[in-house]
């Protein structure tokens, strides 16, 4: 595949998934509120539109979808719990450590069956509108298509840039923080692609990430909100993942020849 070629391509995906997010957040109920049912719709809609354009692109170059971080279900399975994982245990230390140095104050605003019962239909809307349809087209896809041609640092950059632009053509960039925490975010769960090559390690680190911030931000008041998304949600998960993730992939090397 040529630089043209493959410029091309990229650019094909990050309209149609642009068009995708744009169009069905135009749908009826959408912008009414957050309802656990119409999420669910939306984020169905959103997953198979993706996965549709991703297969026809793929068809396309007649490229499998090894090619952009995909293996058998077992080892995707695998690959998902330990993102979460890696993820998640030093969320939960460093929340911890928060609210016991006094940096953090949360409150619950409903009650843990409440919050229990709204975790399951949360963390699937979650995985369903972010994890698996963001991770295929632009942590698969794009960094896979880029990593064919280029190094993996170059392919790690030009999913961020897409990444972004994505985000401020839906209207994600609304902050400064937002400015902030998206490339940031974009760097972390590309890194994870590259060192396990398996774009479910990444869902599992999204899916894992906004599910608990969305479900503090719908249940919980919080006093030290920055700090604790900082130290606890970024910081530990993001020196926890590279720790372990260097020590799992020693020989790997963000300057080897592209694959092919």
């Amino acid at each position: 595949m040529s630089w043209n070629t493959l410029l091309l391509r990229v650019a094909l995906a990050g309209a149609a998934i642009i068009g995708i997010w744009r169009g069905t957040s135009a749908l009826p109920g959408v912008t009414s509120g957050y309802d656990p049912a119409t999420h669910l719709v939306r984020g169905t809609g959103i997953s198979l539109l993706v996965l549709l354009v991703i297969a026809l692109l793929l068809r396309l170059d007649r490229l499998r979808w090894r090619d952009i971080g995909h293996q058998d279900f077992r080892a995707n399975l695998r690959a998902f719990a330990l993102g979460a994982a890696l993820w998640l245990l030093p969320a939960l230390a460093g929340t911890a450590a928060c609210i016991a140095f006094g940096w953090t104050s949360i409150a619950l605003l409903s009650t843990p069956a409440s919050i229990l019962l709204a975790l399951p239909p949360l963390a699937l809307g979650v995985f369903l509108v972010e994890a698996f349809p963001e991770e295929l087209a632009l942590r698969g896809y794009v960094q896979g298509l880029v990593e064919r041609k280029a190094a993996p640092w170059v392919a790690l950059l030009a999913q961020m840039v897409v990444f972004v632009g994505f985000a401020w053509a839906v209207g994600a960039l609304h902050s400064i923080e937002q400015w902030m925490f998206i490339p940031g975010l974009a760097l972390i769960l590309g890194y994870v692609r590259a060192l396990t090559g398996n774009v479910w390690a990444c869902m599992g680190v999204h899916c894992a990430w906004m599910t608990c911030t969305q479900l503090l931000n719908g249940h919980a008041a919080i006093e030290g909100l920055q700090t604790l998304q900082f130290l606890a949600f970024a910081l530990l998960p993001s020196a926890t993942l590279g720790a372990t993730l260097g020590v799992l992939k020693p020989d790997f090397s963000w300057r080897r020849a592209a694959t092919a």
